[in-house]
């Protein structure tokens, strides 16, 4: 079984790699390589005609691609329904399991801090951390000019 799926593997990487079939190579114009064959049914010129889009235009299409969109569910509620409850049930678990990992990590982070201290302890002052020096109080007399 293994070895059929590896040769239907082989296999199609080489279809992919292959030459396309179909085209006759002596037909083609000089400097056409690489062309499509709808470049080919335009009567073979290196660059194929592009219809004009102005910004208008592609608002326009924008919108109504958006408008289908938005109609989706009305169009297929079912679809929808069911959309709604697989999103619910991600969400749901989602939220539970990440719940689940927030508290794990929190208890391990609270078992580290309890045996940071109980190390520190055991090992004496030369590992405490040290800490910025506090600041000075200033005297009263020095407030009152300013």
């Amino acid at each position: 079984m293994s070895f059929i799926l590896r040769a239907a593997f082989w296999l199609t990487v080489l279809a992919f790699l292959l030459p396309a079939a179909g085209y006759d190579s002596a037909s083609r114009q000089p400097g056409t390589d690489g062309l499509s064959a709808a470049a080919y049914a335009e009567g073979g010129s290196a660059t194929a005609a592009k219809p004009d889009i102005d910004a208008g235009e592609m608002l326009t299409l924008a919108a109504r691609s958006a408008q289908d969109m938005m109609g989706f569910c009305s169009r297929n509620a079912d679809v929808c329904e069911r959309s709604h409850a697989v999103v619910a049930h991600v969400a749901h678990q989602t939220a539970y399991y990440g719940s689940r990992i927030f508290l794990w990590l929190t208890e391990k982070a609270r078992e580290e801090q309890e045996q940071k201290p109980a190390q520190g302890a055991a090992q004496g002052p030369a590992d405490a951390v040290d800490l910025p020096p506090a600041p000075r109080a200033v005297p009263s007399s020095h407030l009152a000019g300013v």
